[in-house]
């Protein structure tokens, strides 16, 4: 029976993979885990199918895969402000619009939403 080679530890691997830097990559960023975490959410409604898909296919890249978000009715993304620009540079059409809080309504805009 053939003698197993050793596997290399992931505190081996973390440490290439933080060598391995590319010029002129950007840093992956760090976000938090919650979307509540973040006091500026925006509202990204998208123009077509195929620019929500490729915004989905964004949260997949290693940038945006740790990214906070939120589909509340499963055409449009919530996520922080700072993300934003991701979005816009990858060339997606949408209409970004700031996601209010209760503190944000009036007293009689809160009562007409409770009814």
């Amino acid at each position: 029976m053939p003698k197993l080679k050793p596997s290399r530890s992931s505190k081996a691997l973390r440490e290439q993979s933080a060598n391995n830097t590319h010029q002129g990559a950007r840093p992956v960023p760090l976000w938090q885990p919650y979307l509540s975490q973040y006091t500026d959410q925006r509202l990204l409604t998208f123009k077509s199918p195929k620019d929500l898909d490729a915004a989905i296919d964004l949260l997949w890249t290693a940038e945006l895969r740790g990214l906070p978000h939120g589909t509340p009715d499963g055409k449009t993304l919530v996520i922080p402000a700072e993300a934003v620009d991701y979005f816009a540079r990858a060339g997606l059409r949408f209409t970004e619009k700031r996601v209010l809080s209760v503190s944000d309504l009036s007293a009689e805009e809160i009562r007409r939403l409770r009814r």
